[in-house]
């Protein structure tokens, strides 16, 4: 199995499991009303984007597109895998799912169950302004000690198309506490590479034993430039989010900064330098 293959094979694993491990069970709630209550989003001002977005795939190709000229030099690394260099992309397998509730991208409130994850979900259009989320309960054991039957199920993002500004939310709940989260942030800068944050954190390990333990990854994506921080910390599923609303143009060394004084420990950084990935000196 080549690297790609492995990258991509694990990361899958991974996003699949956190959105289709159990099946989705409707949640009881009145007719009319949303599942989830979606994040603050960065823009309200109904106007046409500006970026050529218009539906949440659009925003993940953005990303992709960007990964595809970084991908070769990702592939030819030497050491081993590393696979929070393509995790934090995996939360658009979940939300290009709201995009099927609304083909004709008209402005309104729309609801259905997903198409891979079987919840039921909304997404909300006002011009630029996507919200979108569920909130359900899995209806059977999947797999691992935190996909148990019963457990509720919650999502909720948004994305401004005018900013190009993505953010998803998703965490898992039993017995009304928080077992895993995953939160993810993407955004667009002015030379049009991106940058990502993504943390997630989870209350117990894969042997079902009581476990906090919560990480954090951040990208920039653009051409010929692939910077990457990887970090880990205890907080668990609580961790405190981060958002790069507040940010600005937030660089690795930024980055780097942020997290360590956000409580993580950096396991690695770097980037591609001469065409080559490479890792910063500890």
């Amino acid at each position: 199995m080549n690297k790609r293959t492995l990258h991509w094979t694990l990361a899958m694993c991974l996003a699949l499991s956190l959105i289709a491990c159990g099946g989705g069970k409707s949640s009881d709630r009145p007719a009319g009303t949303s599942p989830a209550t979606p994040p603050a989003a960065a823009s309200t001002v109904a106007a046409p984007a500006t970026t050529g977005l218009q539906t949440i795939a659009d925003m993940s190709n953005a990303w992709t597109a960007l990964y595809n000229q970084n991908e070769k030099a990702i592939n030819e690394y030497e050491g081993m895998p590393i696979l929070e260099l393509v995790t934090p992309a995996t939360t658009f397998i979940t939300s290009v799912q709201f995009d099927m509730l609304n083909l004709h991208k008209q402005d309104g409130h729309f609801e259905g169950k997903l198409m891979l994850a079987g919840y039921q979900g909304f997404l909300n259009k006002a011009g630029p302004l996507l919200t979108f989320g569920y909130d359900d309960k899995l209806a059977k054991d999947g797999f691992g000690p935190l996909h148990k039957a019963g457990d509720r199920v919650v999502a909720s993002g948004s994305l401004d198309l005018t900013k190009a500004y993505y953010v998803f939310d998703m965490y898992t709940e039993r017995g009304g506490k928080k077992i895993a989260r995953e939160y993810s942030e993407f955004k667009r800068l002015g030379d049009g590479s991106m940058i990502a944050l993504s943390l997630g954190g989870q209350a117990f390990n894969m042997r079902g034993d009581a476990e906090l333990r919560d990480h954090a990854i951040y990208l920039h994506n653009g051409p010929g430039r692939y910077d990457f921080v990887t970090a880990k910390g205890k907080a668990g599923p609580e961790f405190q989010a981060i958002s790069l609303a507040a940010q600005g143009d937030l660089s690795k060394e930024q980055a780097l900064e942020l997290l360590k004084g956000a409580g993580y420990t950096i396991e690695v950084s770097g980037g591609i330098r001469g065409g080559k990935l490479t890792l910063d000196p500890k």
